[in-house]
């Protein structure tokens, strides 16, 4: 989704993964989109047929994907930040929570097409939602109010447990806004990261800080941006966190800056990783969108070690006309 309200779709199974590709869309419909910017975009469970989402136009659209057309809409007081479905599928697949500027998080129905639940809690702008991959009932939402609220959708009193940056008794898990929320493939940790430029590990087993050390590391802004955790089958503990024009890499149980991935020459808006095959997609302001080759975890041991130079492959090559003379 662009910052014009329009959608398109990428072929990514032909792509060289050894280098950083930049993606060309496949099919592209400008006319059926959203008046806005598109803050949100999510796919349906084990189905391409079926994508959501969300935008600045305060509404969020269900697009059929052969048709490229919305079939359902669903309209709010308050511009939509983010809009997701659950992986785990099941009970709540049809559900979609979204994170809207009015303060709430609300919950649309796409069977019934109308909202099930207003989940209030936040008292500034909400700028993540994430459904947890332990529980299919439980949802987490961040906002610009420094909170993290765990809620049970089955519940009249939704909110659970609010996240405390020094597991006290304190509501905020970040000094300013929270500008990103992602998670472990079970579940097990959750990673936030905030205005304060501080990223934080979080035990889902009993909701408390780990206090892992990542030092100063977020970009300070109060937009929110989509971070991203690599799955099992790459290599388990990578936190990709967008960080102005690059994407710094963390290795999630110790805190270690692994490198920075450098490519973009805007603002990058969020980081998705697939979970098929190791590949890493950024988008950006630039108008890009670039396909990544992870970090291996032989790399990330040697740049410990001080043996290579701490950069990536993408970096230009260029020399200076001072040294060539």
């Amino acid at each position: 989704g662009d910052s014009v309200g329009a959608v398109s779709i990428h072929q990514i199974n032909e792509l060289n993964v050894h280098s950083c590709n930049e993606l060309k869309p496949a099919c592209y419909e400008p006319k059926t989109g959203h008046k806005f910017n598109i803050n949100s975009i999510k796919w349906f469970p084990k189905d391409t047929g079926i994508f959501v989402s969300g935008s600045s136009d305060k509404s969020v659209q269900v697009w059929d994907t052969n048709e490229m057309s919305a079939v359902e809409k669903f309209k709010f007081s308050g511009h939509v930040y983010d809009a997701q479905l659950s992986s785990r599928g099941g009970k709540t697949s049809h559900l979609i929570a979204t994170a809207i500027s009015n303060h709430q998080v609300k919950l649309c129905d796409m069977k019934s097409g109308g909202d099930t639940h207003t989940l209030r809690g936040h008292t500034a702008a909400v700028n993540n939602v994430i459904w947890s991959n332990r529980n299919a009932y439980a949802l987490i939402s961040a906002g610009r109010d420094g909170k993290i609220i765990m809620w049970d959708i089955r519940r009249s009193n939704a909110a659970v447990h609010y996240f405390d940056q020094f597991n006290g008794k304190s509501e905020k898990a970040h000094n300013g806004s929270v500008t990103s929320l992602s998670q472990t493939e079970g579940g097990i940790f959750l990673l936030s990261s905030g205005q304060d430029e501080q990223v934080r590990c979080w035990d889902m087993t009993n909701g408390e800080n780990t206090f892992t050390n990542f030092g100063s590391a977020a970009c300070p802004d109060v937009k929110s941006v989509g971070a991203t955790v690599s799955f099992n089958a790459c290599y388990p503990g990578l936190l990709y966190l967008p960080n102005g024009s690059d994407i710094s890499v963390y290795d999630i149980l110790s805190g270690q800056h692994i490198t920075d991935l450098s490519g973009h020459f805007g603002r990058i808006n969020a980081v998705c990783f697939n979970r098929v095959i190791p590949q890493l997609y950024s988008c950006s302001g630039d108008c890009t969108i670039l396909l990544w080759e992870p970090p291996s975890p032989e790399s990330s041991n040697e740049e410990a070690d001080g043996s290579i130079p701490k950069e990536t492959s993408y970096q230009d090559t260029w020399s200076d006309s001072e040294d060539d003379s």
